[in-house]
């Protein structure tokens, strides 16, 4: 069933329409994701979906192939004793995180309302060159799908159909 504005929720048969999210996290530690105006169709009740079903998939595409490449992010080195190294000059990344740091990238599905995705992460700084990054790319990577299931599943998000 394809969800749009005036349709019968699909739970209630009140009829949907287009809001806006208030602000909705989800954590996977040491990972923070939110959403700030994140549009979908809710009813009255409120049931809340997603604008189409290709949204979440979108999204983590989205932050995975663009958004999360922008962050500036350590080299992880070694294979049975991980370190990590910056992404700058190559220097050995403390195993302290110095603080943590929001990254945040605007993005719109198709021809609706934009909204933003803060990502949350600590950050480490390198000795060397003084450089604030991420631990490593692949890492963000891995914990992102997660954080964004759990900040749908406190918005109370569906899925369509």
């Amino acid at each position: 069933m394809e969800l749009a504005e005036g349709k019968p929720c699909p739970l209630c048969e009140s009829p949907l329409a287009s809001r806006t999210l208030p602000d909705t996290t989800g954590d996977e530690s040491p990972m923070r994701v939110t959403l700030r105006g994140f549009p979908v169709f809710s009813c009255a009740a409120p049931h809340r979906y997603f604008l189409g079903q290709q949204v979440p998939i979108w999204l983590l595409d989205a932050m995975v192939d663009g958004e999360l490449g922008k962050i500036p992010a350590g080299v992880e080195k070694g294979l049975l004793f991980r370190k990590y190294a910056c992404g700058g000059c190559g220097a050995v990344l403390p195993a302290a995180a110095a603080e943590t740091l929001t990254y945040s990238s605007a993005l719109a599905w198709k021809e609706t309302p934009g909204f933003a995705v803060d990502v949350t992460i600590p950050v480490y700084r390198c000795g060397g060159c003084g450089r604030e990054q991420a631990r490593s790319g692949p890492e963000l990577a891995k914990l992102l799908p997660a954080a964004l299931v759990h900040a749908f599943k406190a918005a109370g998000l569906k899925a369509p159909g």
